[in-house]
């Protein structure tokens, strides 16, 4: 299948291989002709969904060069939140997108939580860094969600697994009363 994004030229390519009530994921076929992760998307942002061109071609080009379909994780598609909680836990390193707000900026990491409408995240950077404090990330933001990747996969191979996190700085509470 391919289908438009209002984020992005051109086709986004692959096989659907769920759908949920607001997200389809997609196994996702890059342009060089290889399976590349599995991809989140929101069903809203998805335009002309429809068969890819010379299905034919594309089949026997992964079946000639030995590719064969990864399994579908079991990533929940019933909302944002349990599509980062179920992938965080299958997958070292996760891509979430929040292209309405950022359209070109996109954060990789480590979930660590989610909760109270956030994703708590400890972001690896492009060389493979890890952060040591985490990030929360409003979860009504986010447009898509990456994992398996060839680039997630590297950062991954090359950072290891991320440090303990610390403590992240959060505001201190402060208790209000209505005196009416």
């Amino acid at each position: 299948m391919r289908f438009h994004r209002r984020f992005e030229d051109g086709w986004v390519n692959g096989y659907v291989v769920g759908i949920g009530p607001e997200f389809l994921m997609l196994c996702e076929i890059s342009d060089h002709i290889h399976f590349n992760g599995f991809g989140c998307y929101r069903l809203a942002d998805v335009k002309n969904l429809r068969p890819a061109p010379y299905p034919e071609f594309i089949e026997a080009a992964l079946e000639k060069r030995g590719e064969i379909q990864p399994e579908t994780p079991a990533v929940a598609l019933n909302s944002i939140g349990d599509i980062l909680a179920t992938a965080g836990r299958l997958f070292p390193v996760v891509t979430v997108h929040a292209e309405i707000d950022k359209p070109n900026v996109c954060y990789i990491g480590a979930i660590i939580s989610v909760e109270g409408g956030v994703v708590w995240m400890q972001d690896i950077d492009p060389g493979a860094v890890w952060e040591l404090e985490p990030t929360a990330r409003q979860l009504d933001t986010m447009t898509r969600v990456d994992f398996g990747g060839g680039y997630e996969t590297a950062l991954a191979l090359v950072g290891g697994s991320p440090p303990a996190p610390v403590e992240a700085k959060r505001a201190p509470l402060r208790l209000v009363a209505d005196n009416g």
